[in-house]
């Protein structure tokens, strides 16, 4: 990994530790003798006391691509739209693909469809701290994965005949992005403050579940997740992303997918985030930044065999006190001009000479919401009075975005 795209490895790793809610990385080893000319001057500039005000606008170097994103031993490999390895003729290399080996960028081996009894499943909601905690740690084999780049962000989803189980495709869930906090933009410094907004505004990243179709034609997801980043101005193809952001991405992870009874029909599939949060309850900041793992709801609302699923999102705040429905009503959430998930934050500290930030700080949450719902309501629908009087809660996800729709 050269170093010319310093402050896009920054930027991009505060990208996705926010927007996800994931844990801050921190950069070491940068090597004066590849940074560019032009920034080594302004760094001399800077220490010598002769720094222009000037700020720089040519942003060629923060964009070009520079990790080198490969197949096992270094082999071009060929992929389809939905992210997935093609079938090819040595089983062993299509398993091998499901694995992220020396850093190097690999998406999961298509195989054969798994069936619904084959997927991983839980069997109740992990609302409690320990519950949720645990049901992370224990998932770290189903973090969400990169999509190479040039992959489809959103490649159309395909009906199967009945008869025929198969993959139907990715489905773009929700999108983030990323805004200095309005206080800490003042302190941004003079020459790279303008590509700092400029970078974090013109990316996005976009969590995509993989749908499945069994043979009687209903859908239903597995445990398999992919993240497509992408540039806002050109949102049909994916870009490069730096082997860091992989990692950053990995704090991103599926549970499994809810089982309500002995059967689980796949329509609902339970993801954790966790990030860490550094402020207290007067908005001060703390000393003992504590991890906080929220919960994500990815469902399919029932409809007929002939038809596409369609996909309602629910997330927890507030350490899952409250569940919202999210705004997903655009035929596509990749082509709405506003993020489903919108992170503040502040930069605590600068390096290289204070021009390139670090240690980034979330200071706010915005979802777009079209309705909440306390977590403490849910609980007593759904387990408190006599079974027949219980509402399921696939049941109470599909009321609720049916009263919050419109």
């Amino acid at each position: 990994m050269t170093t010319n795209t310093v402050f896009k490895i920054l930027s991009a790793v505060v990208l996705l530790a926010v927007v996800a809610m994931i844990a801050v990385e921190k950069i070491d080893g940068l090597s004066w003798g590849t940074l560019p000319a032009d920034l080594k001057q302004l760094i001399e500039e800077r220490a010598s006391g002769t720094e222009s005000v000037e700020p720089v606008n040519d942003e060629s170097w923060l964009m070009e691509p520079t990790a080198s994103i490969q197949g096992r031993n270094g082999k071009s490999e060929p992929y389809n739209e939905t992210g997935f390895r093609k079938e090819t003729d040595n089983p062993s290399d299509s398993a091998n693909a499901t694995a992220n080996d020396g850093g190097r960028l690999v998406v999961g081996a298509m195989g054969a469809t798994p069936t619904i009894d084959q997927i991983h499943s839980i069997g109740e909601v992990p609302w409690q701290e320990s519950q949720v905690n645990r049901a992370f740690n224990q998932s770290k084999d189903f973090a969400c994965k990169l999509l190479l780049p040039e992959t489809a962000v959103k490649p159309p989803l395909t009906r199967l005949p009945i008869g025929r189980r198969g993959v139907m495709g990715r489905m773009a869930a929700v999108t983030v992005g990323l805004e200095i906090d309005s206080a800490a933009d003042l302190k941004l410094p003079t020459a790279s403050a303008g590509a700092i907004r400029e970078y974090l505004t013109e990316h996005r990243l976009a969590i995509e579940p993989i749908v499945f179709q069994d043979e009687k034609g209903n859908a239903y997801f597995g445990t398999d997740c992919r993240a497509a980043f992408y540039k806002n101005a050109s949102p049909t193809s994916t870009i490069k992303a730096e082997p860091l952001i992989d990692e950053a991405i990995g704090k991103f992870r599926a549970i499994g997918v809810l089982r309500e009874g002995e059967n689980a029909n796949g329509r609902t599939l339970v993801m954790a985030f966790r990030y860490v949060d550094s402020t207290q309850k007067d908005g001060l900041v703390s000393a003992k930044p504590k991890d906080v793992t929220e919960l994500l709801f990815l469902h399919l609302s029932e409809s007929s065999s002939d038809k596409l699923p369609k996909l309602e999102v629910f997330a927890t705040t507030n350490s899952r006190q409250n569940l919202h429905r999210l705004v997903t009503a655009a035929e596509s959430v990749i082509q709405d001009p506003l993020p489903t998930i919108s992170a503040s934050i502040r930069f605590d500290s600068f390096i290289l000479m204070g021009l390139y930030p670090a240690k980034p700080v979330v200071t706010g949450i915005r979802l777009r919401s079209s309705g909440v719902i306390s977590i403490d309501t849910i609980m007593k629908l759904t387990q408190t009075g006599s079974e027949k009087d219980r509402v399921s809660f696939q049941s109470l996800l599909d009321q609720f975005a049916i009263i919050t729709n419109g």
